[in-house]
């Protein structure tokens, strides 16, 4: 019962999930400079999403941390350097998606107090080029600082809802003493947790950690990492429309649709496993949250490169057949202009691009299985993820296919196959995928800057 009940809530849960689909990387630290007449007080919090604190955990990195942060926070009075005193710290292991645990870590350091008038700087060198929220506040006796009091995360607890607000990358800060001031924060304006929590993921999760032999749950299992990925693939982007316009416009078969969301299965499926080995093995020499964008990037710049492709062949062969791409007559003696077909070469490249960017949820259902010592069944749960969203993919590339044929061999319908619109469909399918390329890549360019 449990099983149906997780199925019936798959919308949900991944609805909620989307709000944040790069959540897990993140790296988030805060601190609050108060500057009073008998001390200068350093707050900082940081807070790891999941993966983060999966690497940290497992290379051993917690145990100390709040002295290594601590050692990364530099204060300077009149540009000579002050060495504040740790006065306590924190550290909290708390639930995160998929039973991964995310770490919250509080560090308080004093220093003396400064003159009036002396200019206090303040950096904040933990964790350098790591995304996520990064912000600087001043308060007390201050003025001219260069950051605000406010602070709306209330210490990292929650962010803003308006998805227009960008994260800060604010890591160091000044300002100066003024004894007769007084800086002071306002109330912090409502959010929501960073980490929104997928109820699927945390169903295949508790599997993981079970470990359970029953085959029923094993399938129920599959069938929830199936609808995962189906409901992934109904989400924006994700290729359907670069499959639905590659499909129109080269008049595709049934057999082309399969081969498409094959090549989409197998390719995320590997994207899943090496950005997973990456994750863990080699995230001090390359950091997943950096690669991801890249990704994003080849994928968009292939997609372009085979639209491209297509509308030069499309344009060459439209003016060298002006009547290319109809058909005419009803009768017997019908005839039909058939479009050139795409070659193998670049249906693959086309259905490599589709699955190249691996999904967020995947990627942490198998540091998941990692952490559960459960890592060939958690291999398995991706691949079923991934055919999920092929099954979809494909259907809709079925449905494209079998539509054209109705439509074709509608009497009254048919009679508009010589229109110019008609005429034009390859090139403009061609031009479609290219505009679908541009918009993945410039997406993952911002994701890089």
């Amino acid at each position: 019962m449990a099983w149906v009940l997780a199925l019936l809530a798959l919308p949900l849960g991944t609805a909620a999930a989307s709000a944040h689909p790069l959540g897990n990387f993140t790296v988030n630290h805060f601190t609050r400079v108060s500057v009073g007449a008998e001390a200068i007080a350093v707050h900082y919090v940081l807070d790891l999403a999941e993966i983060p604190t999966l690497q940290e955990t497992q290379s051993g990195a917690v145990e100390g941390i709040a002295t290594r942060l601590a050692d990364a926070l530099s204060l300077s009075v009149d540009g000579v350097a002050v060495h504040p005193t740790l006065r306590s710290s924190t550290v909290e292991r708390l639930a995160g998606q998929a039973g991964l645990a995310t770490l919250r870590v509080t560090v308080d350091l004093a220093a003396p107090a400064a003159r009036d008038g002396a200019r206090i700087e303040y950096r904040d060198a933990t964790y350098p080029r790591r995304i996520g929220w990064h912000a600087v506040v001043f308060s007390g006796s201050v003025r001219d600082a260069t950051v605000g009091a406010d602070d709306p995360t209330n210490e990292l607890r929650s962010y803003p809802t308006d998805p227009a607000v960008a994260p800060p990358d604010v890591t160091a800060a000044a300002a100066t003493v003024d004894l007769a001031a007084s800086m002071t924060p306002a109330a912090g304006l409502g959010g929501v947790a960073r980490f929104a929590i997928d109820a699927g993921a945390d169903t295949l999760a508790s599997y993981l950690r079970s470990a359970s032999v029953d085959l029923g749950s094993l399938a129920a299992a599959l069938l929830v990492a199936m609808a995962l990925g189906a409901l992934h693939a109904l989400g924006p982007g994700h290729g359907k429309a670069m499959v639905a316009a590659y499909l129109v416009g080269s008049r595709g078969t049934a057999g082309q649709a399969v081969v498409l969301g094959t090549t989409v299965t197998v390719t995320h499926t590997l994207g899943v496993y090496a950005l997973g080995a990456v994750t863990l093995v080699a995230a001090q020499y390359v950091l997943p949250e950096r690669l991801y964008p890249v990704l994003g990037v080849l994928s968009g710049v292939l997609v372009v490169a085979i639209g491209l492709g297509l509308l030069r062949t499309r344009m060459r062969s439209m003016r060298s057949h002006p009547d290319h791409g109809h058909e005419h007559g009803d009768g017997p003696g019908q005839h039909r202009h058939d479009v050139r077909p795409v070659g193998m070469r670049g249906m693959l490249a086309l259905g490599v691009s589709g699955g190249l960017l691996p999904c967020p949820t995947a990627l942490v259902v198998l540091l998941a299985a990692v952490s559960f010592h459960n890592i060939l069944l958690g291999m398995v749960l991706v691949a079923a993820f991934s055919v999920g969203l092929a099954i979809v993919l494909t259907g809709i590339g079925l449905v494209f296919v079998f539509g054209q044929r109705a439509l074709r061999g509608h009497r009254v319908l048919s009679r508009f196959g010589g229109s110019a619109i008609v005429r034009m469909l390859p090139a403009l399918s061609a031009a479609a995928i290219t505009v679908a390329g541009l918009v993945i890549a410039v997406g993952a360019v911002r994701g890089l800057a």
